[in-house]
């Protein structure tokens, strides 16, 4: 087994053998969730299930619970890019090498750690990330540099890189990166809300894994799981698709299910980042985007040093709809949170028509919408009429504003 290896005083797991991993995760499964006994030996153990059923009488149990009465009426998600990024989730990009993925993400955690607007969707919380850049690390901090060059960004920017590979499929990579994650906090004085993989095919690669095995990507996806509980960050992992694009992710599909939003890049100059699995958000376009080149400088031999990086245009309707929700009156952005609801709960395919936009994803009747808005609250304590004219008010509104499709009374939301 290889030595680990220290790095800013974070140790970064390597290699080790299929023995040692499974008892490495025993362990590290037993103390994380509580079901070790260091008094346990043997037979002795009788005691340990004894404790274990009084505690269970108790109401006690190793395992959080959440009671349906303490849910409350909406879990709300704590999003920190609404529409993009979430904390506690995990998201995917994916396209073939060299269409982005790396600039489009390290384009999206600059907003986060300034704690910006990006591309018109609203910045709900500033947070600190970390960039897990398991291959071509010094490229990640020439675009980094760049826009720094560019957007004129302070150097004391919340942002942190790891060059370093990770062994992911090891459970040691979960104290690891957690490890890194205090640290950068500490540093930046200010909770960490993204981590960046890239590439997500490398980190189960670096001991001998396939991503073409769904146990494989399960046992990091796991890791990754492990991380989030203990953090709460958002993970955002980057791969690459197949020789066919239409078929997605390359490899095992097993990290599609484990996902909470999917977004495929495809294009040439113009380059679009879709949203093409989502499990409580619209799919559609995201946004549309080019790369420009900048010179950082010259080398030796007085060669220019450039990268690329995201221009500031953006080419879509997507972004500009998404800047004109700040827009909206209060009634309007309150009827569109409660479509977004609506179609999520009770959304079906649009039926096929010419009418129907492609992609438009999940329509709902208008009579519902109408009841989500009634019962949600659209307006407080007034009376029947009183809600007819501000239903009737935000959705013309919305309309109008490009934010939504009506047709043959179902209604859609109108990204893209």
């Amino acid at each position: 087994m290889d030595a680990d290896h220290p790095e800013n005083g974070v140790l970064i797991p390597c290699r080790n053998t299929t023995r040692e991993r499974r008892s490495a995760d025993d362990a590290g499964y037993e103390e994380g969730y509580g079901f070790g006994n260091a008094n346990h030996t043997g037979d002795a153990g009788d005691t340990g299930k004894e404790q274990k059923a009084h505690n269970a009488g108790n109401g006690q149990t190793s395992i959080p619970l959440t009671y349906f009465g303490e849910i409350g009426e909406t879990a709300r998600k704590q999003w920190i890019l609404k529409g993009v990024i979430a904390k506690g989730e995990t998201s995917s990009w994916i396209a073939p090498p060299g269409k982005g993925k790396s600039a489009l993400l390290i384009d999206i955690v600059i907003h986060v750690a300034v704690g910006t607007d990006w591309r018109g969707y609203r910045s709900k919380e500033r947070c600190g990330v970390v960039y897990f850049a398991l291959e071509r690390a010094d490229l990640v901090k020439r675009r980094l540099q760049a826009h720094a060059k560019r957007d004129k960004l302070e150097p004391d920017l919340p942002i942190a890189v790891a060059g370093q590979v990770i062994d992911l499929m090891n459970p040691a990579c979960v104290a690891a990166i957690v490890s890194a994650i205090r640290a950068a906090e500490t540093k930046f004085g200010l909770s960490v809300g993204v981590i960046v993989i890239d590439t997500f095919a490398k980190g189960i690669a670096a001991s001998g894994g396939d991503e073409d095995k769904a146990k494989d990507q399960n046992v990091t996806l796991a890791n990754l799981r492990r991380i989030q509980e203990q953090t709460g960050v958002h993970v955002a992992i980057i791969g690459h698709t197949g020789k066919d694009e239409s078929r997605g992710a390359r490899g095992s599909n097993a990290h599609v299910g484990d996902t909470d939003v999917q977004v495929q890049l495809r294009g040439d100059d113009i380059k679009t980042a879709e949203i093409i699995k989502a499990n409580d958000q619209p799919e559609g376009v995201l946004t549309r985007f080019k790369l420009e080149t900048l010179e950082l400088g010259r080398d030796e031999d007085d060669d220019a040093i450039t990268t690329a990086i995201l221009t500031a245009e953006t080419f879509d309707e997507a972004g500009a709809q998404a800047k004109a929700r700040s827009k909206l009156s209060a009634s309007e952005k309150r009827a569109l949170e409660l479509l977004e609801r609506a179609i999520i709960e009770a959304g079906q395919p649009a039926p096929p028509s010419e009418q129907f936009p492609r992609n438009i994803g999940k329509v709902v009747p208008l009579a519902l919408w109408r009841e989500y808005c009634l019962k949600g609250g659209l307006t407080s304590g007034e009376s029947e009429g009183a809600f007819r004219k501000a239903f009737i008010r935000a959705h013309t509104g919305l309309a109008a504003a490009h934010r939504v499709g009506i047709w043959e009374n179902l209604v859609w939301l109108a990204y893209n």
